[in-house]
C-alpha cells in the first residue's frame, strides 16, 4: 500500500520543483520510463490495482494431512486443531472452498466469482488464517467440490442436471449437480482455483470431478452432454481443460478420485477413470477407505477390518494399471499418489492400530504422503511421525 506524505513547506517544496524539474525530466529520460504492467504505468497503479504478495508453503517431503471444514477452519476448532497437528507431526490440512451446496466459503470479491460467494467469511479472516498456518510451516490445500454445486447452479440453471418434469434433480442426500461436459462448469473451477491460489493456499484440490452415481441417475436430463460422446470422453477433456491449465500456469492441482479407479480401466459409469486425469495432475487422491469396499472385495469378508491390505494393495494396483501409459518408473509414480485414509469407524472401529496401518501401507506403497478424512474433523490420536 502506498501512503501519501502531506507536504507541510507548500512554498519551498514548489520552488524546488520548479528548479529541479527540468534535471527530474532529464535523469527519467536517460534511465528509461517506469515499466509498463498491461500497458499501465507502475507509477499510476493504485493499491486496489495492486495485486497483494503472498507466500507459499514448501511442498513437505511427506504430506500428513487432515482434513477441515469451512467451518472449523474459520472457529476456535482451527485453533484447537493446529495445536494438535504440532504436537504429533502433521503437516498438512485439506480445508474445504465450498460448503455443501456449493456456495463459496471465503469472500474474495472477485468478478469472476462474485455472483455466488456466500460471504460469511470474509478474505481478511482467510488470510489471517492462512498466514497463520504457514507460520508453523502447513502446506494448505484448498479442496473445491465441482459437479455437486447447487449455488452454482442457482446462478446458472442452463448447467444444471434436470429430471423430464423440468425440475432440479437431486441425489440421494438432496445435492443438485451441474452438468460434466459443461465448459461454462470447468472455467468456474479453473477461476475458484486461481482465486484461492492467489489468496494464499498452496495446492487446488479437485473433488466430484465426475458424473453424478448415486440416486436416480436414469432419470437425469442433461443439458449440454449428448449422450453420444463417451462419459470418459467428456471427464478426459476436463481433467486436460482444469488440471491442464493450472499446470501451465504452475498451480499445483490434485484430483480426488473413487478407490475402484486404482483397479480397473472401466469409468463405472461416472466418467471418472486414473488413466484419464494423471496426466493433467501433481497428485492424485484415491478415497482408499477400507470400508468402501464391498464384503467379500478380494477375498477379504470385511474389508474394513483389513486396513493395511486394501490400502496397499489398492496402491499397487494403481501402479500395475498405469503400466502401458506411464513413462516413468513405478517409483516416480508411486509419489504422484497422495491417499485419503479413513478416519471415521463404519465397518469397524478405526483405533490408532487401524489408522497407523493404513498410513504404513501408504509409505510402504512408495506414496508421497497421506490425507486422514473425518467429516467432523474429530481425529483418532496416532502416531503419524516415522
Amino acid at each position: 500500500m502506498f501512503t501519501k506524505r502531506r507536504l507541510e513547506l507548500f512554498v519551498p517544496a514548489f520552488l524546488i520543483c520548479l528548479v529541479a524539474g527540468p534535471f527530474v525530466v532529464a535523469l527519467m529520460v536517460s534511465r528509461g520510463a517506469p515499466a509498463q504492467l498491461n500497458g499501465i504505468s507502475e507509477t499510476n497503479r493504485t493499491s486496489e490495482e495492486k495485486e497483494p504478495s503472498v507466500t507459499h508453503t514448501s511442498l513437505p517431503d511427506e504430506v500428513r494431512g487432515i482434513y477441515w471444514t469451512a467451518t472449523t477452519a474459520l472457529s476456535t476448532r482451527a485453533d484447537e486443531l493446529l495445536a494438535y497437528m504440532l504436537d504429533t507431526g502433521l503437516n498438512t490440512v485439506v480445508i474445504d472452498a465450498k460448503y455443501d451446496n456449493g456456495a463459496l466459503a471465503f469472500s474474495f470479491g472477485s468478478d469472476a466469482i462474485l455472483s455466488y460467494e456466500k460471504k460469511a467469511f470474509t478474505d481478511e479472516k482467510l488470510g489471517a488464517l492462512l498466514a497463520k498456518l504457514h507460520d508453523a510451516n502447513v502446506y494448505r490445500i484448498a479442496r473445491i467440490a465441482v459437479m455437486r454445486d447447487g449455488a452454482f447452479a442457482a446462478v446458472h440453471p442452463e448447467v444444471a442436471l434436470r429430471t423430464a418434469s423440468g425440475a432440479l434433480w437431486q441425489d440421494k442426500v438432496g445435492s443438485v449437480w451441474v452438468d460434466p461436459a459443461s465448459a461454462l462448469v470447468a472455467q468456474n473451477a479453473i477461476d475458484v482455483g486461481r482465486v484461492l491460489y492467489a489468496a494464499g493456499f498452496d495446492e487446488i484440490q479437485y473433488d466430484y470431478v465426475r458424473f453424478a452415481s448415486d440416486g436416480s441417475v436414469n432419470s437425469i436430463v442433461y443439458p449440454i452432454y449428448n449422450g453420444t460422446d463417451s462419459k470418459t470422453a467428456v471427464m478426459q477433456k476436463f481433467f486436460k481443460t482444469v488440471g491442464g491449465t493450472l499446470q501451465e500456469e504452475g498451480i499445483p492441482v490434485s484430483f480426488d478420485l473413487f478407490g475402484m479407479t486404482f483397479w480397473s480401466l472401466s469409468d463405472f459409469n461416472i466418467g471418472q477413470r486414473l488413466v484419464d486425469a494423471l496426466p493433467y495432475a501433481d497428485f492424485i487422491s484415491p478415497m482408499v477407505y477400507p470400508s468402501h469396499y464391498p464384503d467379500g472385495f478380494k477375498g477379504y469378508g470385511n474389508p474394513a477390518e483389513y486396513p493395511y491390505e486394501i490400502v496397499k494393495r489398492s496402491l499397487d494396483e494403481g501402479l500395475r494399471l498405469m503400466h502401458g501409459f506411464w513413462a516413468g518408473s513405478d517409483d516416480d509414480l508411486a509419489k504422484r499418489f497422495r491417499p485419503w485414509l479413513q478416519d471415521f469407524d463404519i465397518g469397524a472401529m478405526y483405533t490408532a492400530d487401524k489408522i497407523e496401518a493404513e498410513i504404513q501401507a501408504a509409505r510402504d506403497a512408495g506414496a508421497s504422503g497421506w490425507i486422514l478424512w473425518n467429516a467432523r474433523n474429530v481425529y483418532e490420536e496416532a502416531a503419524y511421525v516415522k
